[in-house]
């Protein structure tokens, strides 16, 4: 049986979010949402619908830690009694959502982005945090592992980019699957700063792209907007924006050399109401595929960090 999609109205541009219920015994959610009373309160008449009473839930799962996915599951973990479900590297996220904010920012910028749009981008991330609960307790979901569900066994799949230990569930006629495919939206592979430097969040989303062509064709249950029934005809669409993006860029540098947060701007103004964290994110991981391909090179200078044609 495939789960019931509820979805859950968000406080964020990318607008309402899917919750899924299995609602047989053991009844699973996946991605319950944010910390956000409208969502909370769809959420619990999506409950009502599937005939499930809070305390009937034994696994809650999190794909990613996001809080427009995960924001709810702390607390909707501690007022049923089920396990929480989740990556640890996603844990770490959402239990310290601050953690590299110094270095992300230092980082930003040397790629050029001015103190004002810094200060826009904390403030950002701190309206973002209030839709989380405090994470303190999770059960570590590995790559391979099985989670039942209802009559289903869900196979835990690690396919990161988008985000760090991002989980898919596959199951035997359907995936469970985030924010890896979305019809309409190309999923950001979001800046990430770590111990080692900056992640190459487009690498790891491509290699996660090239790891679900391998599975088997079956309907995917997106985090957003419907169902995909081809998720290899989706993935073939990505392939060619990313291509037609990473052509722009370079014909960007004709002019000489720019920063990402410069490139930026040229293909998503802040003016126009584009997020500039989520511009400069999708902006570094376009570079990193010039960069890959031998199409661009870095100029370090005392402070800045620019990109050039070759």
């Amino acid at each position: 049986m495939r789960p019931i999609r509820v979805e859950l109205p968000t406080p964020f541009a990318v607008g309402p979010v899917n919750a899924y219920v299995y609602p047989e015994d053991p009844v699973t959610i996946v991605d319950p949402g944010p910390l956000y009373p409208p969502a909370q309160d769809a959420f619990a008449e999506g409950l009502r619908q599937a005939g499930v009473r809070l305390g009937d839930i034994k696994h809650i799962v999190v794909t990613h830690h996001h809080p427009d996915h995960a924001g709810y599951a702390p607390l909707l973990a501690q007022t049923s009694g089920a396990d929480l479900l989740m990556h640890p590297e996603a844990a770490e996220r959402a239990a310290f959502p601050y953690r590299d904010e110094n270095a992300s920012e230092t980082l930003l910028r040397r790629h050029g982005v001015p103190e004002a749009i810094l200060d826009a981008m904390r403030r950002e991330l701190v309206r973002i945090v209030g839709f989380m609960a405090p994470l303190r307790t999770f059960r570590p979901l590995q790559e391979g592992e099985v989670v039942t569900a209802g009559s289903n066994s869900l196979k835990a799949l690690v396919l990161p980019g988008h985000a760090p230990g991002h989980l898919c569930l596959q199951g035997q006629d359907h995936v469970a699957g985030g924010d890896l495919l979305i019809w309409g939206i190309t999923p950001n592979p979001i800046f990430e700063v770590g111990s080692d430097g900056r992640r190459p969040s487009l690498r790891e989303y491509r290699e996660s792209l090239r790891r679900v062509r391998g599975l088997p064709v079956v309907t995917w249950l997106p985090g957003h907007r419907n169902d995909v029934a081809d998720p290899i005809a989706l993935i073939n669409r990505y392939e060619g924006q990313m291509a037609q993006r990473q052509d722009k860029l370079w014909s960007l540098l004709a002019t000489g050399p720019k920063t990402a947060f410069a490139l930026s701007q040229e293909l998503f103004p802040v003016d126009s109401g584009a997020d500039p964290f989520l511009a400069v994110s999708e902006t570094l991981a376009q570079l990193d595929g010039l960069l890959q391909a031998g199409r661009v090179r870095t100029r370090t200078g005392d402070a800045l960090i620019s990109f050039e044609a070759m």
